[in-house]
């Protein structure tokens, strides 16, 4: 019986060794890659219509059969912040790279949680001069770059092209609408029961206006919502209100627009596919609406793709990694079918995207100079009080120089915290 327990422990061992050299072969199989893992995880926040496009992109990466296959586990926005935060301070389960919102990436980066990339694009197609230069400087922190740029979305304006023939004939034909524009054809067709300005997402349309009004976020390093600048910015939303050129607080808007009854409606690129079924009238899309014709501005946010800080990553896998985001640079087709433009400019050489109405945004040098992107630290707690506060100021329900005061001391508070 003792010989038989020592022949079986010695079993025992022996397979487990033998089993221990073969899996350590197979990690080592030209890349070092442990376990042998040929597959990139990509953690994403776009669920949905638009999620299952970007899964299709990829499928059609994955189709050219490339060394290290790309996996999209999509999930919402906020779970997304959630969990990169729990791995990454756990070490455990961290995503081979994410995809994460223009102004996450200074935050993270000041948090100590994300891996430059330059060492891995160094040589490679992966480089600025083939991006949008706004969108590439998203990623960019202290001199290294933190997130190479994937799509870019922007508020920007769609309009009723037989009620701009109506109301205010030629006013787009430079492809820019002034508010002046916008008040002119308030006042023709308010009889006609007839909004000039649809007026939805309130962050949005305040940040176009008070940037193109001379506006910033910060001011010394520190974020600024109390000054001259979001006062007339308001004033004008308040003016456009009160005169019955916009709508009023909880009217659909984008019903609304589909049945005729407004001639200017900004929103995001994302309501391309909304915008498509429209078949009463014909549409246009152009610039969010300017104060200085003169000196276009347009809002936009670019995503980026990050790398969390992660022990299990391999400099192999993020070679793969790259190898994807060069292969994306003319392939992005499927994924901006949803109405984001690409920020690498190889793919104006598509012609089904130069065919989209979102691509005005990238074919023009004087579009391209237009999209404007804010990182500032504590903007998204001046856009979080902007959303809270807007109907209230624009109804005239709360003094504006005395909700701003509010507003900052919120925002002051919160970047305390």
């Amino acid at each position: 019986m003792k010989k038989f327990k020592l022949f079986l422990i010695l079993s025992i061992a022996f397979t487990l060794l033998v089993s221990a050299c073969g899996n350590k072969e197979e990690g080592a199989e030209g890349d070092g890659d442990k376990g042998g893992n040929k597959e990139i995880i990509l953690w994403s926040g776009t669920t949905g219509p638009d999620g299952d496009l970007i899964k299709k992109n990829i499928d059609q990466y994955n189709a050219t059969n490339p060394e290290y296959k790309v996996k999209i586990v999509a999930m919402e926005g906020g779970v997304l912040g959630n969990k990169l935060a729990t791995v990454t301070r756990s070490g455990k389960g961290v995503p081979d790279i994410a995809l994460i919102a223009s102004e996450a990436v200074s935050t993270y980066h000041s948090q100590g949680m994300l891996e430059p990339w330059d060492e891995f694009i160094e040589g490679t197609e992966v480089k600025a001069e083939n991006y949008l230069e706004e969108a590439w400087n998203v990623g960019t922190v202290e001199g290294q770059q933190f997130g190479l740029p994937a799509t870019m979305g922007s508020w920007l304006m769609y309009y009723n092209k037989d009620l701009v023939d109506k109301y205010v004939p030629g006013a787009v034909d430079d492809g820019i609408v002034t508010y002046a524009e916008i008040e002119k054809a308030g006042e023709a067709a308010k009889a006609d029961g007839v909004y000039a300005y649809g007026f939805t997402w309130s962050m949005q349309n305040f940040n176009n206006l008070y940037l193109q009004m001379g506006g910033k976020f910060s001011e010394d390093g520190k974020p600024t919502i109390d000054n001259e600048t979001a006062v007339a910015a308001f004033e004008q939303f308040k003016k456009l209100h009160d005169l019955g050129y916009m709508n009023k607080k909880g009217e659909d808007m984008n019903k609304l627009f589909n049945n005729g009854k407004v001639i200017f409606l900004p929103e995001g690129t994302w309501m391309l596919s909304q915008m498509s079924k429209i078949t009463d009238f014909e549409w246009g899309q152009t610039f969010t609406p300017q104060w200085d014709a003169n000196n276009v501005i347009q809002g936009s946010g670019a995503d980026q793709f990050a790398m969390f800080k992660s022990e299990e990553r391999t400099d192999d896998k993020i070679k793969g990694i790259v190898a994807f985001i060069e292969w994306l640079q003319t392939n992005q087709t499927e994924w901006i079918k949803s109405g984001a433009n690409p920020t690498a400019l190889g793919m104006l050489e598509n012609e089904e995207y130069t065919a989209m109405p979102q691509s005005f945004l990238l074919k023009s040098e004087e579009a391209r100079k237009a999209v404007t992107i804010i990182t500032d630290p504590g903007s998204s707690y001046i856009f979080g009080e902007v959303d809270a506060a807007a109907w209230d100021i624009i109804q005239g329900k709360v003094d504006i120089k005395e909700k701003l005061k509010q507003m900052q001391q919120v925002v002051n508070d919160k970047m305390n915290q």
